[in-house]
């Protein structure tokens, strides 16, 4: 099966009509309960098979993952002043730390430059899996997509394949990862078509053509074409959801997308809901959002939308949910914006509301929540890094004293 979609179509999905982003821990994360209680844990989770990792409503490539010591994050610092292309460093925090460090294991290596284990060239998606973390570079100026397996102290990166290369081989311009899950890395290859736009001028646009899984695990001798006829793919929970342009009972609020459970060992997929135009949380029965001040649970076999929690809230915000809570955050950036963040017990109770007063105009609440842990919530400031600044201790939540915690960073240059 061809996939023929025009990228900025498809950014255009990422960004409107997604969910969050979930990444595989391990078998101590990857479980029924979450890794810890709390007082004021509530009610039952329909977040159950995975830890959810926020990093953009609607973005699946990930750039961060946990494992069973502590949290990876690729980050972008910089851009290269002789290349243009993106610096990029593999940090690492240990659970309950409050620093975060360039993962190198080298004692002899001052971390300031190319020759850092830590230091990626266009890093794009990380993930741990089975012992070692899977990377890939991508973006660049030769739009190079290669991935490396890399031991979990940053040390011997080795290089398991180069898609750009499949992609020549394949008569292809180029090749993106849309995102490593679970062992597998998930490939689209593009090709350039000349665009004439409606002012006479004429450019270049990209148009996804093929998407690939490749198992990191050595056992496939290259690419196999994934046949499902689906889009972009995202991680909820226990599903591996898979966007797909046209509905299954008549559309949804005007939508012409409808949501898919992605099987990955057979290539198939089952259909689930036609999608509600609003981006949030969506299991195999239900999908959860925020939309005119309530967050909604969508009934995907009688397409009912049930009011759960009220709010007083007006104006654009996002449901984020997670296995011990569902945290509401403005999507509005500005001097007005609404500053907070509004957590609830899945029993449904407002347990408290965290101020961001670190936020920057530029910076909604929604994108300074960037990552979520058993223990944690974990935030940035920076919108173009996602570099961890802060977190909120989950067991200080409820308790009349919640604090904005600092990072103790590395020098980036």
């Amino acid at each position: 099966m061809k996939k023929r979609y025009v990228i900025i179509l498809a950014m255009f999905i990422f960004f409107v009509v997604g969910c969050s982003n979930v990444e595989e821990g391990t078998a101590t994360l990857n479980s029924t309960e979450p890794s810890l209680t709390y007082p004021w844990m509530e009610g039952d989770s329909p977040v159950t098979a995975h830890r959810i990792g926020v990093i953009r409503a609607g973005v699946n490539n990930a750039d961060h993952t946990i494992s069973p010591s502590g949290v990876y994050y690729m980050c972008a610092t910089e851009s290269d002043d002789k290349t243009g292309d993106m610096v990029t460093y593999l940090l690492y925090s240990d659970y309950g730390s409050d620093t975060v460090i360039k993962l190198c294991g080298r004692a002899d290596c001052n971390h300031e430059n190319v020759d850092c284990n830590s230091y990626f060239e266009n890093g794009c998606n990380i993930c741990y899996y089975n012992g070692y973390l899977y990377a890939t570079s991508s973006y660049g100026s030769d739009c190079e997509c290669i991935l490396y397996r890399i031991d979990t102290d940053g040390n011997n990166r080795v290089e398991l394949f180069d898609f750009s290369q499949f992609a020549v081989e394949k008569n292809l311009d180029f090749a993106v990862c849309d995102m490593i899950d679970t062992g597998i890395c998930y490939v689209t290859l593009y090709h350039w078509i000349e665009m004439e736009y409606e002012d006479g001028s004429k450019g270049l646009q990209a148009e996804a053509v093929e998407t690939y899984l490749y198992k990191v695990d050595g056992s496939m001798a290259a690419p196999v074409l994934m046949e499902s006829e689906c889009g972009p793919l995202y991680h909820c929970g226990e599903v591996f959801l898979a966007l797909k342009s046209g509905t299954q009972n008549g559309g949804f609020n005007g939508y012409d997308f409808s949501y898919w459970d992605y099987d990955p060992e057979t290539d198939s997929i089952t259909y689930l809901t036609d999608h509600p135009g609003i981006a949030g949380f969506y299991g195999k029965e239900y999908g959860y959002y925020f939309r005119d001040g309530a967050v909604i649970r969508l009934n995907y076999e009688t397409r009912d939308e049930e009011r759960i929690i009220e709010t007083d809230l007006s104006g654009s915000y996002y449901a984020k949910c997670f296995p011990d809570c569902i945290v509401i955050a403005s999507k509005e950036s500005g001097a007005n914006a609404d500053k907070r963040l509004y957590i609830y017990n899945w029993g449904y109770e407002l347990v408290d509301i965290v101020s961001l007063s670190f936020l920057p105009e530029g910076l909604s609440a929604h994108r300074a929540l960037i990552i979520e842990t058993a223990e944690r919530l974990i935030l940035t400031s920076d919108s173009f890094s996602n570099i961890p600044k802060y977190y909120i201790e989950k067991s200080e939540i409820g308790s009349g004293d919640v604090k904005v915690h600092s990072f103790n960073l590395p020098d980036f240059q």
